[in-house]
C-alpha cells in the first residue's frame, strides 16, 4: 500500500511539474552578472555622455528621462511584413574611484497580421437583394522579445564606449 501511495505521489508531482506556464521569476537568483556592468575610472557624466554618443554613433534613437539613464532603440527591417527593434538600456552609476555603466539589450520581433471580416444581411426567400460589407485591418503583433544574452554584444558595446571616452 505505501508503494501504492509513493507511485501516485510521483506521478501527481510529475503532472504538477509539467503543467501550467513556466515562471521565470522562480529561477531569478539575482547574482551579478559580468554583461550587465563594466566599471570606470572616469566620472559618472563623461561615461554617460560616451554611451549616449555610441549609441547615437550607431543610428539609434536614443531618449532617457535623466542625465544617468537612456534608453537607445534601433529598427531593423526583415522583410515586407516583419521587422525586429533593438532596445539598449543604460544607466550610469556614480562609484568611489570612477562610476560604473549597467547595460540590459531586448530584442523583440513584430510581423504585420491582416484580420479579414465580413458580414452579410439579407433574407433570401422575400427579396435576392442582400447587403453586405467587407473589411481589412492591418495589426502590428509582436511575435516574440528576449533579453539580449551575448556576451559579445556587450563587450563590443563596452569597447567602444572606452573609445569614446579616450576621444
Amino acid at each position: 500500500m505505501k508503494r501504492y501511495a509513493s507511485v501516485l505521489m510521483l506521478i501527481s508531482l510529475l503532472l504538477a511539474g509539467c503543467g501550467g506556464p513556466r515562471s521565470y521569476a522562480e529561477g531569478e537568483d539575482f547574482q551579478s552578472d559580468s554583461r550587465h556592468r563594466q566599471d570606470f575610472t572616469a566620472p559618472v557624466a563623461p561615461v554617460c555622455v560616451a554611451a549616449r554618443h555610441v549609441l547615437l554613433g550607431d543610428g539609434y534613437l536614443v531618449v532617457g528621462d535623466s542625465d544617468l539613464s537612456l534608453v537607445g532603440a534601433k529598427e531593423f527591417q526583415i522583410d515586407e511584413k516583419s521587422h525586429a527593434i533593438l532596445r539598449v538600456y543604460v544607466t550610469c552609476s556614480p562609484r568611489s574611484g570612477g562610476s560604473s555603466l549597467f547595460v540590459t539589450a531586448t530584442e523583440e520581433h513584430f510581423d504585420v497580421k491582416t484580420s479579414r471580416q465580413s458580414t452579410s444581411i439579407g433574407v433570401p426567400l422575400v427579396s435576392p437583394i442582400s447587403i453586405g460589407s467587407r473589411s481589412e485591418v492591418d495589426n502590428q503583433v509582436k511575435t516574440r522579445g528576449e533579453t539580449v544574452t551575448r556576451r559579445d554584444f556587450y563587450e563590443r558595446f563596452y569597447r567602444a564606449v572606452k573609445r569614446e571616452l579616450d576621444r
